[in-house]
């Protein structure tokens, strides 16, 4: 009777022991394995709440739980905006890039595309600071427009090309002067014309061609140098400092000695 009686006792604990175990185990797997949907919605609220640390983790947890297919895709590119959005700019273009090579055919692509060549149009620096950023928001623009010719994003694109090539050519007149500055004249020359050739703002375009005829006249070619004045006063009239070209030409017509006045910053670097 005893015996009976531990067998039963002994059944009962083993189911019991069994049930929890099992159940546990369920709640763990349960836990472990989350929704990727649900955590995208999730993550897509915090995205809409401007909440975007929450958002990137969320986005990632997805990632995680489903690496790959449709779902891993938009969560790609969400974890790309909620980098975008709060400025982590360097973050968002490794993320648009790995978009870019994971899901070539997307139809995104044109618009990732952009925003990876708005990463780096947003990391930009100062025309007196290095301006590799500059090159790669350049390079990343065109390759949309030659890439996806009918986007719409690529009137846009157009546009920030224009300003990357003005920041370059600001950047090209300001090495530009500190190479006159020191008597490297060859190299302000090339500085200077590469200045002219993509500048897209007359005024900056008005100031390259001024400062390669300061260059050509401390290269004693004169005549080159004339024609750089004579072109500011006819095309660009409407410079700030047009009087300038203008007294150097009249300088140069009656062979006297140009009073080469500086203006506009000479850096160091």
């Amino acid at each position: 009777m005893k015996k009976t009686i531990f067998t039963l006792s002994l059944l009962i604990l083993l189911s019991t022991t069994s049930c929890s175990f099992f159940g546990l185990f369920g709640k763990e797997k349960k836990e472990t394995q989350e929704n990727p949907q649900q955590l995208y919605q999730e993550a897509q609220g915090a995205l809409a709440r401007k909440e975007f640390k929450e958002a990137e983790e969320k986005f990632k947890k997805v990632l995680e739980s489903a690496p790959q297919g449709r779902m891993a895709e938009t969560a790609r590119l969400g974890l790309a905006e909620s980098y975008y959005r709060n400025g982590d700019y360097e973050e968002a273009a490794t993320v648009y890039e790995d978009y870019l090579k994971l899901h070539p055919l997307s139809p995104n692509s044109d618009y990732v595309q952009f925003k990876l060549a708005m990463c780096y149009y947003k990391l930009m620096l100062p025309p007196y600071k290095d301006q590799s950023y500059t090159f790669k928001a350049l390079e990343a623009f065109k390759k949309l427009i030659r890439l996806y010719p009918r986007s719409p994003w690529v009137t846009r694109a157009r546009e920030k090309i224009a300003e990357c090539q003005e920041r370059l050519a600001q950047h090209d007149i300001y090495v530009g002067k500190f190479y006159f500055k020191v008597g490297k004249y060859k190299s302000a020359k090339m500085r200077f014309k590469w200045a002219y050739e993509k500048a897209t703002n007359p005024s900056t375009a008005a100031e390259a061609l001024y400062w390669l005829g300061r260059t050509y006249e401390a290269m004693g070619d004169k005549k080159k140098a004339m024609e750089c004045y004579q072109k500011i006063v006819k095309d660009f009239g409407m410079w700030e400092n047009v009087d300038k070209a203008e007294e150097a030409l009249k300088d140069l017509k009656a062979g006297r000695p140009h009073k080469k006045k500086l203006f506009g910053v000479i850096p160091w670097f």
